[in-house]
């Protein structure tokens, strides 16, 4: 299982590096970023290997790490720098009046998409707008 955050129009703002394998630790990651997002430390940086990116172009993303552990990912890679910073302080802003929904909610398997360890996992939403 895993968490991200959705705003209130549901799009996703950035989302667990990892998989948890019990409720209680994921619970725990989001815990402790909520506490400690002030200490984060942001990460912007271009990829020249983007997915689906021709090649030589690079695509921008950002990640957050506490203790030099990263904590949260981009939901996606952006074209140009300022759009991937605008993406980055939607995600530290949203992260202060997130909501942790009230119970796990059930995602669909991307097709072909196969984490490692992972079976089919429920996802904890992480929720900006309220509780879903």
């Amino acid at each position: 299982m895993s968490w991200r955050l959705v705003g209130s129009n549901n799009h996703e703002l950035g989302r667990s590096p990892s998989v948890f394998r019990a409720l209680g630790a994921c619970c725990t990651a989001v815990e402790r970023l909520r506490e400690r997002i002030g200490e984060a430390v942001p990460i912007v940086a271009m990829s020249t290997a983007a997915a689906g990116a021709p090649s030589g172009v690079g695509a921008w993303t950002w990640q957050l790490a506490l203790d030099d552990q990263c904590v949260a990912v981009a939901v996606r890679t952006f074209r140009r720098q300022r759009e991937c910073r605008h993406s980055l302080q939607l995600f530290l802003s949203a992260v202060a009046e997130a909501q942790v929904a009230t119970g796990v909610t059930h995602t669909r398997r991307l097709r072909g998409l196969r984490l490692p360890g992972a079976g089919d996992t429920p996802g904890l939403a992480l929720r900006g707008g309220g509780l879903r």
